[in-house]
């Protein structure tokens, strides 16, 4: 396992609060460090003097493709470990076209602008991955361009805005619901949506509220009846079986809403899921 974990560790574009403070907590790195992987490590930071949500957050986007990118070329599998899911952004820029999204959250985040009840950046953050709103701004993170909807996909989301709910109905994206995953399994839930997909390999990213919080909770924000951790992983699993899982990122981890450490050892988890996962991605 060759693996170069990447750290942002910010949340609305403020360092080390909230789900900032996730990607230090799962340690990521070190823990790969005791099972025999080969691990590189970086820690992306904002280089704006002013901070602001949207300038500072796709300033770390940006610096984020160039880490994304030099770990592809080094050979190595990028784990991007993340406070928030708009660092997909970045990681799309540093894989450059060709690459499915599979999109693991309790929420859409395909609100827009327009749509959006909170004005949270992030809950736009597939929207912004799929060329539907911030195009200005996501064309200035080098090597980034849209996947498209029919490539992508949201596993586990739950908790929809009205008019975001009418949006993904309404979209190219595939959504595996939990109902089904619980019901058919995972291999055979997620069947429709990997048949359908014409590239070959897949970034794929789990923000942890895409669990249950009542087994694993992970933020404030986490809506009831999630997936579980075994269920998590047996649906990476059958992503990973289908086509080569070429990069990963998992986000949304505030240590405070986990005190048992519940979340964090889903977390971890995954991490050393994704390393034994991981291959070379083809050209």
């Amino acid at each position: 396992m060759r693996v170069h974990v990447v750290r942002v560790p910010y949340d609305a574009g403020n360092r080390g609060v909230r789900m900032g403070k996730g990607p230090e907590r799962l340690g990521g790195a070190d823990r790969l460090r005791s099972l025999g992987a080969d691990v590189t490590e970086a820690t992306v930071e904002a280089s704006t003097r002013f901070r602001a949500e949207i300038g500072t957050t796709f300033d770390l986007h940006r610096t984020l493709a160039a880490e994304v990118r030099g770990a592809l070329a080094a050979g190595r599998f990028p784990l991007v470990l993340s406070g928030n899911c708009g660092a997909v952004v970045g990681a799309v820029g540093g894989l450059g076209a060709r690459t499915a999204l599979a999109w693991f959250d309790g929420h859409g985040d395909f609100n827009t602008p327009e749509t959006t009840r909170s004005g949270f950046l992030d809950g736009m953050a597939l929207a912004v991955a799929t060329g539907r709103c911030f195009r200005g701004l996501a064309r200035s993170v080098p090597g980034f361009a849209p996947v498209p909807e029919q490539e992508a996909f949201l596993v586990g989301a739950r908790d929809l805005d009205p008019e975001e709910r009418t949006a993904v109905e309404g979209s190219r994206l595939g959504w595996v619901t939990v109902p089904q995953i619980r019901k058919e399994g995972a291999a055979a839930a997620l069947q429709p949506v990997l048949s359908r997909l014409t590239a070959r390999r897949i970034h794929v990213h789990v923000d942890l509220d895409v669990h249950d919080p009542a087994l694993a909770p992970a933020n404030e924000f986490a809506p009831p009846g999630g997936l579980t951790p075994r269920e998590v992983q047996d649906a990476v699993r059958a992503i990973g079986a289908a086509l080569p899982i070429c990069s990963a990122s998992i986000g949304a981890y505030d240590p405070s809403a986990d005190p048992e450490g519940r979340a964090l050892a889903a977390g971890q988890g995954l991490i050393e899921l994704f390393a034994a996962l991981s291959e070379p991605a083809p050209s």
